[in-house]
């Protein structure tokens, strides 16, 4: 093996683990992210926007399917929250 090839082969082997690290990083700045969000939905009024931020940040901790166990920690997460009131009833007499 010359020298070329063994700088190539060293380039191409580092250029790999560059990118599979990208892809670690950016993975896990996007958990944050949607945490931070579902954190922020919890501390404010809106339950059905904090129940979306809970789904889409399990389904991202869990590769894109919410468990079971992931729904009860959102449900109990949002208990706190005001009901959504009913505005169908309203228009009836």
């Amino acid at each position: 093996m010359s020298l070329t090839e063994k700088i190539l082969f060293l380039s191409f082997g580092l250029l790999l683990i560059i990118f599979i690290s990208v892809g670690y990083l950016n993975k896990a700045d996007t958990l944050k992210l949607l945490r931070d969000q579902y954190d922020a939905a919890l501390a404010g009024d809106d339950r059905e926007a904090a129940i979306a931020a809970g789904q889409a940040y399990y389904r991202s901790l869990r590769g894109g399917e919410l468990t079971p166990e992931d729904e009860r920690i959102i449900l109990k997460d949002v208990a706190h929250l005001p009901e959504p009131e009913n505005t169908a009833e309203d228009g009836q007499s």
